[in-house]
C-alpha cells in the first residue's frame, strides 16, 4: 500500500503533513498491513543474526551483504554502525587508516523484475569517515568510557527522501566490500521498515 502526502496550514497555526492510501483515505498515520521489522545485511541474505553480518574480515574479491526479500518490504531507514578500539579521525574509516580503504563501501539494490543491479548514493564509494556525513543529517560519533568510538549512520528515508524504499519480492538490497576491515571490532548494516505476508 502506498501512501501520499500533502501538507496544510490551519489559520495562525504549525503546517501539518496529510496521509492517504491509495484509495484517498485520510490516515492518522502510515497504514500498514505487514510486521515491522529490522534485517541485518548478512553473506547469506536472510536478514538473520545467526549469519555472518558482521563485516570485519578482509574482502580480497568484491563481497556482498545484501538482504534478500521474498515478500513486500517497505523499507523506513537504514542502519550503519561502525565500531573501533580507537580514536577515529576524520579520513580514516572507524579506525583504520587513512589509504588502507581503497575501493571503499558501496551500496545497491538488485531490481529483480529488470534484472538490474542500481548503485545508490549516486554511485560514490564511501572510504573515509566524513563522508558518511555528506549523505545524512542522522550520522553522529558516539564516545564510550574509555577509546572505543562508534560512528553511527541514519538514513530516514521518508525524512531523507520523501518516501520509504520498497524492495518487491525477489530484490535485494546490497552492501559490497573489497578492501580489508578486520581492524575493526564492528561494522554492521541493518534495514527497519515493514514486511508484508
Amino acid at each position: 500500500m502506498k501512501t501520499v502526502g500533502s501538507i496544510v496550514r490551519q489559520p495562525d497555526g504549525p503546517f501539518r503533513g496529510l496521509r492517504s492510501d491509495e484509495q484517498g483515505n485520510l490516515c492518522v498515520r502510515s497504514p500498514t498491513d505487514g510486521l515491522p521489522t529490522q534485517k541485518y545485511l548478512t553473506l547469506a541474505g536472510d536478514g538473520l543474526i545467526s549469519g555472518t553480518y558482521n563485516a570485519i574480515g578482509n574482502y580480497a574479491t568484491p563481497t556482498d551483504f545484501y538482504y534478500l526479500t521474498s515478500t513486500i518490504y517497505d523499507i523506513h531507514s537504514i542502519l550503519i554502525a561502525i565500531t573501533d578500539l580507537t580514536t577515529f579521525n576524520y579520513n580514516d574509516y572507524g579506525g583504520i587508516p587513512i589509504g588502507t580503504v581503497l575501493n571503499g563501501v558501496k551500496m545497491f539494490v538488485y531490481n529483480a523484475a529488470l534484472n538490474l543491479e542500481i548503485p545508490l548514493l549516486s554511485g560514490k564509494a564511501i572510504k573515509y569517515n566524513y563522508e558518511w556525513f555528506e549523505l545524512t543529517a542522522n550520522t553522529g560519533l558516539t564516545s564510550f568510557s574509555g577509546t572505543p568510538q562508534t560512528l553511527r549512520v541514519v538514513f530516514e528515508m521518508d525524512g531523507d527522501y520523501g518516501q520509504n524504499f520498497r524492495l518487491n519480492p525477489g530484490d535485494k538490497f546490497i552492501v559490497r566490500l573489497q578492501d580489508n576491515f578486520t581492524g575493526l571490532i564492528g561494522h554492521t548494516f541493518g534495514l527497519r521498515g515493514i514486511k508484508q505476508s
